[in-house]
């Protein structure tokens, strides 16, 4: 997480110098009439936190004692998100992304490619925004060295809304934050016992997400 801090940090250094502030420091002031600009590319950079709630697998034999048992899945990914598209106006841009989340035990690390629609709504310095994203999810964890292990084994179709506020630093750079809700449908995650597995099944997580980030 350290790591994906300072490289948000490092990128919105380079960005600042970029957009000239030391030569406008009134980018800074309380006017309401900055515009971010909104037509032609854009870029978005932005922490992202996930995290799972509320899911069960179903229940299973397990080989070794021969009992029924079912794994309750909780975990928190974290990584970054990166989007680059095309804005025709403020309500419409089209753009083309992936996020690498990575999970501290391993299990449900993953890259979310995705399509998005993103709207922003008003044309003063801070306006709310809202994102549809709709693609697959690849997955790159391992297994872990527990007794149980939980895997996935394939990727699959990956939904999510945010919705969120930005503001705009000068007409090529702006701060964004949202949360948002998110689906991803497996088409297998592996399950076993000291390394061996014991059934493949495909699975539905819901997440909630939260993030912040520049926009360019």
């Amino acid at each position: 997480m350290k790591k994906t801090f300072l490289f948000l940090a490092l990128l919105l250094t380079v960005s600042l110098s970029r957009a000239g502030l030391h030569q406008t420091p009134s980018l800074w002031s309380d006017n309401p009439h900055i515009e971010f600009k909104y037509y032609g590319f854009y870029g978005v950079i932005d922490y992202t936190f996930v995290h799972n709630f509320s899911h069960e697998s179903p229940q299973y034999l397990n080989p070794a004692t021969g009992q029924l048992v079912g794994f309750v899945d909780s975990y928190t990914l974290n990584g970054i998100t990166a989007v680059a598209g095309w804005q025709w106006r403020k309500e419409t841009a089209l753009g083309f992304g992936f996020s690498y989340l990575n999970d501290a035990q391993g299990s449900f690390s993953q890259i979310p490619v995705f399509l998005e629609f993103r709207s922003h709504f008003l044309r003063n310095r801070i306006t709310p925004f809202t994102v549809v994203q709709l693609g697959y999810s690849i997955p790159f964890g391992s297994k872990n060295m527990a007794e149980e292990y939980t895997r996935i084994d394939e990727g699959g179709i990956t939904f999510a809304i945010e919705g969120g506020a930005r503001f705009a630093v000068s007409q090529k750079l702006g701060l964004n934050v949202y949360v948002g809700f998110q689906m991803i449908q497996l088409n297998s995650v592996e399950r076993g016992f000291n390394l061996v597995a014991s059934t493949k099944m495909p699975e539905l997580y819901r997440n909630v997400k939260f993030g912040l980030g520049i926009n360019f």
